[in-house]
């Protein structure tokens, strides 16, 4: 029995070209959806300001800053106006690594001095903090992250309306009208106030610390942030 001879130049050549043939295509493809890619993450930008910051009548995404913070993070700032006056910045930070299962990304709504804002009214309202991007334990790491909408039986049998706004988080909520100062913030089991989750100290932490960030560079930058939004 005659065995066939592998043509090995040949060989290499079929490989080399399906190769440029799959880079080719993938190239097409990221140029393909890199602009509706883009347009997703302005999206997503938007819709997280509308949520931390009072009513503005400026395009805050096009008014923006970024800071270093003293951890090394780059802090966003978007101003935003109302009548052409300041009514406040949402700062936003990404690339944090404290989290337990990696990054924490927040956004800040603050009021022009630098003070974590609240959203809506009552007797506990809200805070302006939303985190847009996590990968910490679902039900743990995450009840200090999600704002998730609960009905209960009685309120599906009553029919009641859904929540408008910022839905309750005890953990995030816990900073409206919080502003960093001279002392660096701590959850509890660390001896300072602020509300952490037993079983979620690593995520509590990571919290605390992105949203003193936002709050510490804003009051640090607050005379170029002013200058920068006129």
């Amino acid at each position: 029995m005659s065995e066939k001879k592998i043509n090995i130049p040949m060989l290499g050549t079929f490989l080399g070209v399906i190769a440029a043939i799959a880079a080719g295509l993938l190239s097409g493809v990221q140029a393909m959806t890199a602009p509706q890619i883009e347009a997703n993450k302005k999206a997503a930008i938007s819709l997280a300001m509308d949520q931390v910051l009072p009513a503005y009548d400026n395009d805050p995404s096009t008014e923006f800053q970024t800071f270093t913070c003293g951890r090394g993070w780059d802090v966003t700032f978007y101003a935003a106006r109302k009548d052409g006056k300041i009514v406040g910045y949402a700062g936003k930070v990404d690339n944090t690594d404290d989290g337990f299962s990696g990054t924490v990304s927040l956004m800040v709504g603050l009021l022009p001095d630098g003070t974590v804002g609240s959203i809506g009214s009552g007797d506990v309202a809200n805070s302006a903090v939303i985190v847009t991007a996590q990968t910490e334990t679902p039900g743990l790491g995450t009840a200090l992250t999600d704002r998730k909408q609960q009905k209960t039986i009685v309120d599906l049998i009553q029919g009641s309306e859904a929540v408008t706004g910022l839905v309750p988080n005890k953990y995030l909520d816990w900073y409206a009208g919080r502003k960093a100062g001279d002392n660096v913030w701590g959850i509890v089991k660390d001896g300072d106030a602020i509300n952490g989750k037993t079983g979620a100290t690593i995520t509590s932490r990571a919290v605390c610390e992105a949203v003193y960030a936002v709050s510490r560079t804003a009051v640090d930058n607050l005379e170029t942030l002013s200058k920068g939004a006129e």
